[in-house]
């Protein structure tokens, strides 16, 4: 049998068509950007210039002066800075980047903002500002632990939560019928699952999206597992995706699906057996695949 290739880049400059939500790797890359440039500072300004975005913002400018940044860190798709009054209290942001939000670093005084820049946190002489064209995205001031509360307690696991062995995943999949594309995009058991990594990852293990999930072999789902983790590993060294809208925190776009095997690639050759990429619907998402090679 002819072994499944590394991931390769490849140009394929078409992709810029589709139009793609920050996933996992998107949010990861963002936070490893960010964190070291403003964890540990003390905010001294806010500037919020629209009324809301998925929410109404509260009144940022008020809360978030004189709070030292302790920690930021990423659970799903959400971002959650902890913060630390004089006093010793803690205080969160769970921020969320909808569907074309970015966060980008500027040294103070930075550029003038335009019309899809929303919010600016000022950290003395840096500034990180929220940009988002579709104000899907959500900034969210809270007195107790974000972790601790919904939506995050009713997430699936983290991709590399010692928690989530080979053998809990296959035990999870053999619960339910529903095919393993849309059980990966549920997030319900493992999170970071995208559009994108969902292709890739069950290319790389050989399964066909449309196969229930209970009917996945316990060494088969251990593959799919490994093969999602080397997924979202890939993308986060390679900076995320080049989405539409995405940015990194320093203006760049991130080179993933220069990498696709079978994303956005339908009718083009199989980088395995050369046959042509398929692509049908799952709940209203495009799935990329191998007929020939997944099963």
């Amino acid at each position: 049998m002819k072994k499944r290739p590394a991931i390769k880049c490849q140009a394929f400059p078409f992709l810029c068509r589709f139009q793609f939500m920050p996933e996992l790797p998107e949010v990861e890359v963002t936070r490893r950007g960010l964190a070291p440039a403003i964890v540990g500072r003390c905010v001294s300004a806010v500037n919020i210039r629209t009324p809301k975005l998925r929410e109404p913002f509260q009144d940022l400018a008020a809360l978030l002066p004189g709070l030292t940044l302790e920690h930021l860190e990423r659970r799903a798709k959400y971002l959650i800075w902890t913060f630390r009054s004089a006093a010793g209290e803690k205080r969160w942001l769970l921020t969320h980047m909808g569907m074309s939000g970015s966060w980008r670093i500027w040294p103070v005084p930075a550029p003038s903002a335009h019309k899809h820049d929303h919010a600016d946190i000022v950290f003395g002489d840096v500034l990180v500002r929220y940009t988002d064209p579709r104000r899907f995205g959500s900034i969210l001031f809270m007195t107790t632990d974000p972790r601790k509360s919904l939506p995050l307690t009713k997430l699936g696991c983290e991709p590399w939560d010692p928690v989530l062995t080979a053998d809990r995943f296959y035990a999870e999949l053999q619960k339910t019928h529903r095919s393993i594309k849309e059980v990966l995009l549920s997030g319900k058991i493992v999170v970071g699952c995208g559009n994108i990594y969902c292709s890739e990852a069950l290319f790389a293990a050989g399964i066909r999206p449309t196969r229930p999930a209970d009917a996945i072999s316990k060494a088969r789902a251990g593959r799919l597992l490994e093969a999602l983790r080397k997924t979202l590993e890939t993308a986060i060294a390679a900076g995320g995706s080049t989405l539409h809208d995405f940015h990194g925190v320093s203006g760049e776009t991130g080179w993933f699906p220069l990498a696709c095997a079978v994303y956005g690639r339908e009718g083009k050759p199989c980088p395995i057996c050369g046959r042509p990429i398929a692509r049908i619907e799952q709940g209203g998402r495009s799935t990329f695949w191998c007929p020939h090679c997944q099963h």
